[in-house]
């Protein structure tokens, strides 16, 4: 029988087949050993990682009939009541106490982004972003059809000056997305008055403000800053137990005003229902051990301390003046910057590729896709040991200055 189509292909949809206007973390490299050191991704510890603790809450979820087989039942569409609870206890501050019903657990953050997305994004509405920012984050803003608008963040501020100039202009965007604390990927932390500002604009002008935070736990050093205030309206919080308790757990949540609950769960119904009943259960059991939540994320503190510590010492004394590495306060990134304007740091990934070592450049961070950060590397700490990470630094650097001294010949 002839296809009265040319390929299987046509039968895709638009949304799937038009061209991605964000482009991710750019292209893999041609070519890097098998043992090469990446100093990529935004991974925790295995060594952070609650690997019996979870084993044992796991095995209480699942221990006895009739308790086990629930726990392999259907759930409801927010998430199970203890772990909501805890949440909200969690996420309650200065600002307020958090009822747990704004709580709504999701399949990790960056499906907490994509359920806000859905329930407020039209195509062709505008979305405020920093830059730089999370190149994911972008993905996610394109498969809607946000035009996207960059502000500036620079060392940890916002330019909220040209940003309410767009407001007053008429350029009010849908939603402005923000990634707060131990920013992704410059590891900076917004300052307080601007999370104060850019609220009180969300409430003159009408947006949304979504704080994605889930490097708020990892703080090393410094003081804490308040998160976005949950007794504004105009206030969404995503954050996961990814980078505490392990990314493949994929367990999440959502802090929303009531006016947007109806629609997150709306949405939670018409796709995927709930989040696993199983994994939510041994969570809250493990949550719900006096202290062993804290004892977690502070083992994980003082590990990530030492390797951002080691990191950049080891790249300020290989490399000297020719990399300007600020230093960490937290989470799991170090945005460095070539000082030269003359080393091309394509050239230096491509000399780090042939030394057996990876980082991630910063022009892929630029939600203008402009050029800017050019001279940025992200670096990801967190999941090298000491020796992998002293190495893969030496091998960074030592690429660093081949390509100073060859822009020099």
């Amino acid at each position: 029988m002839t296809s009265l189509t040319s390929s299987p292909l046509s039968s895709l949809s638009r949304l799937i087949t038009r061209p991605l206007e964000a482009g991710g973390f750019g292209p893999p490299p041609d070519s890097l050993q098998p043992d090469a050191i990446r100093l990529v991704g935004g991974v925790p510890a295995d060594e952070a990682l609650p690997v019996n603790e979870l084993a044992a809450a796991f095995a209480v979820a699942l221990a006895t009939p009739p308790t086990g087989a629930r726990a392999l039942q259907y759930s409801v569409a927010p998430g199970i009541a203890s772990l909501r609870e805890w949440i909200a206890g969690r996420e309650s501050d200065e600002s307020g106490v958090v009822d747990p019903d704004r709580v709504v657990i999701t399949n990790g953050a960056l499906h907490g982004l994509s359920l806000v997305c859905a329930a407020l994004l039209d195509p062709g509405d505008l979305v405020a972003v920093e830059s730089p920012t999370f190149p994911v984050a972008l993905r996610v803003l394109d498969h809607y059809g946000a035009q996207v608008l960059p502000v500036l963040n620079t060392g940890g501020r916002l330019d909220l000056d040209v940003f309410e100039g767009h407001l007053q202009a008429g350029r009010i965007p849908k939603l402005f997305y923000v990634i707060p604390d131990f920013h992704n990927p410059t590891g900076t932390t917004l300052a307080a008055e601007d999370r104060l500002r850019l609220v009180a604009l969300a409430e003159r002008y009408g947006f949304v403000v979504v704080s994605d935070n889930p490097y708020r736990e990892l703080r090393f050093r410094g003081t804490a800053v308040p998160d976005f205030p949950l007794d504004s309206d105009r206030v969404v919080r995503i954050n996961t137990f990814s980078k505490t308790l392990g990314p493949g757990l994929r367990l999440g949540w959502a802090v929303a005003p009531s006016w947007l609950q109806a629609g997150l769960l709306r949405l939670r119904a018409n796709l995927d229902q709930h989040p696993s009943l199983v994994t939510q259960s041994a969570v809250a059991q493990l949550l719900g051990r006096s202290g062993l939540f804290d004892g977690i994320v502070a083992n994980a503190r003082t590990l990530y301390r030492e390797r951002a510590d080691l990191l950049a010492d080891v790249l300020t004394t290989e490399a000297g003046d020719l990399l300007s590495i600020p230093q960490a306060e937290g989470g799991i990134f170090a945005w460095a910057t070539v000082t030269d304007p003359g080393i091309d740091l394509a050239e230096v990934r491509a000399a780090a590729n042939a030394l057996g070592a990876d980082f991630s450049s910063g022009r892929y961070f630029d939600p203008a896709a402009g050029g800017l950060y050019a001279r940025s590397l992200r670096l990801g700490f967190t999941n090298q040991s000491e020796h992998n990470l002293r190495l893969g630094a030496q091998r960074i650097a030592r690429a660093v200055r081949e390509i100073h001294s060859a822009s020099l010949a």
